[in-house]
C-alpha cells in the first residue's frame, strides 16, 4: 500500500492492524507485550517499529503506556482489516476453505488486494455491513464466519 509515494510493507501493515485491534480490545493503548505476542516478535522489535510508526505519523507511543494510532494510522488499519475480513468471508462462504487455513491465507492476500477489488468482492459475496467491526481478536476472525473443519 502506498502513501504519498512511500510504500508500506506488509510488516508495517500488520503492526497497524494489531495496534488497532488491541486498542479496541483494551479501550486504550496497545501494550508492547501484547503486540509482541500477536506478531510473534521480540518486545525490542516492537519498540523499534513503534518509533518508526511515530516518525511516519501513523502512531503515538508512550513508554510504559503503550501505543495508539493517529487518524492516518487508524484509517489505514481499518482498510487492511476490511480487506482481511472480506478475504476470510470469501474463502469460507464461497470457497468453503476449512478452519485452520482461511485466516493465514486472508492475511497474505490482504496486503496485495486493492480497496476497489475488496469493495467489488464485498458486494459479490454479500458481506455483512458490520465488517470489520465484527472482527473477534480472540478467535482471529469475523464473528459471522462458521467454517467446516
Amino acid at each position: 500500500m502506498k502513501d504519498s509515494g512511500r510504500e508500506w510493507t506488509e510488516h508495517v501493515e500488520m503492526y497497524l492492524k494489531y495496534i488497532h485491534l488491541l486498542s479496541q480490545k483494551n479501550r486504550g493503548p496497545a501494550h508492547t507485550g501484547e503486540i509482541s505476542h500477536y506478531l510473534k516478535v521480540a518486545p525490542s522489535s516492537v519498540t523499534e517499529m513503534l518509533d518508526r510508526l511515530e516518525e511516519d505519523r501513523l502512531a503515538r507511543h508512550r513508554k510504559y503506556e503503550g501505543a495508539t494510532l493517529t487518524k492516518k494510522g487508524r484509517d489505514h488499519a481499518i482498510r487492511i482489516l476490511k480487506r482481511h475480513c472480506t478475504m476470510e468471508y470469501f474463502l469460507v462462504q464461497a470457497l468453503h476453505v476449512p478452519e485452520g487455513r482461511y485466516h493465514d491465507e486472508a492475511c497474505e492476500m490482504e496486503h496485495v488486494m486493492s480497496d476497489d477489488t475488496a469493495q467489488r468482492l464485498q458486494k459479490w459475496i454479500k458481506q455483512p455491513k458490520t465488517c470489520p467491526n465484527c472482527y473477534d481478536l480472540s478467535r482471529l476472525h469475523c464473528r459471522h464466519l462458521v467454517a467446516k473443519a
